[in-house]
């Protein structure tokens, strides 16, 4: 039997799940649980006495075999053959990215809200949207090989990111943002026509009014995330913005978001037919 999604995302609010789910994603094989093991265990060696290592050792296997590897397996986040001992990255697709599910967002906001991103298992939180336009600016900056963006409203566009977006394009990043608006797809279409750009079949305000709703997504390098909310403003109908961000592979917001979007992200081509129906999203 398979889990629901708010057990999957509890999987991933543990530390050592996450080690796990981050060291397979980056390995470019199949690994032995011993293997696995070692790489969990290796992270500490160097506070550990080789002996303390040899027990530490010991109980990661077990724990892994008997706990972990079966419930990330049952959740399709890993695949494990327990009678071959052999575990890889799994293809966990089914979690649906319509946020008013998540009811974890409350929960990673309270046990790694920070000022700051710089620790990496830290989740950093940003008031005001002047804030969040500096931040985003700064991942089209720091952006390697990918700048993935929803925005879900007009009024989140600005011109002076276009020249952010545009740097990241000549150096080679690949830009693909979604829009339930058509006039901000035209608006970054005629602004970044190298850009991919299509429209998320997702209600966005469908949320219960007690529950956050998003206001944008920017994703870089799969290892840095912002998630933009929208606050209401005291004593009027306008809206605020407040963000959180958080930066490395093993970040728990960032294994959330990237989980969210799965494998598709490893197969992506953003010049396909098929693109849009590859993606997490309603057709």
């Amino acid at each position: 039997m398979g889990m629901d999604d708010t057990e999957v995302i509890q999987l991933l609010l543990d530390d050592t799940n996450r080690t796990i789910v981050a060291q397979l994603n980056e390995s470019a094989r199949e690994l032995t649980v011993d293997e696995l093991a070692e790489r969990i265990v290796g992270e500490n060696v160097l506070a550990l006495h080789a002996t303390e290592y040899e027990n530490r050792f010991e109980e990661t296997v077990i724990s892994l075999h008997h706990s972990r590897l079966p419930r990330l397996a049952e959740a399709g986040l890993i695949e494990y053959d327990a009678a071959e001992n052999i575990v890889s990255y799994g293809n966990y697709t089914t979690l649906n990215p319509d946020w008013e599910e998540i009811g974890a967002i409350d929960e990673l906001l309270s046990r790694f809200r920070t000022e700051s991103p710089a620790d990496t298992e830290s989740i950093g939180v940003l008031e005001g949207r002047d804030a969040v336009y500096e931040y985003g600016r700064e991942l089209a900056d720091r952006a390697d090989d990918e700048l993935f963006l929803i925005y879900t409203s007009d009024e989140l566009l600005h011109e002076e990111c276009l020249p952010h977006a545009k740097a990241a394009i000549d150096r080679g990043v690949s830009f693909a943002a979604g829009a339930k608006s058509e006039g901000t797809r035209q608006f970054f279409r005629e602004s970044l026509p190298e850009a991919t750009v299509w429209d998320p079949q997702l209600d966005w305000m469908n949320n219960p009014d007690d529950l956050p709703k998003i206001s944008r997504l920017i994703f870089a390098d799969r290892d840095k995330v912002l998630v933009g909310l929208w606050k209401e403003a005291d004593g009027d109908n306008s809206n605020e913005e407040i963000a959180m961000i958080g930066e490395g592979a093993r970040n728990p917001l960032v294994v959330l978001v990237r989980e969210l979007l799965g494998p598709r992200l490893d197969h992506l081509d953003y010049q396909s037919e098929t693109f849009m129906t590859d993606l997490p999203f309603e057709p």
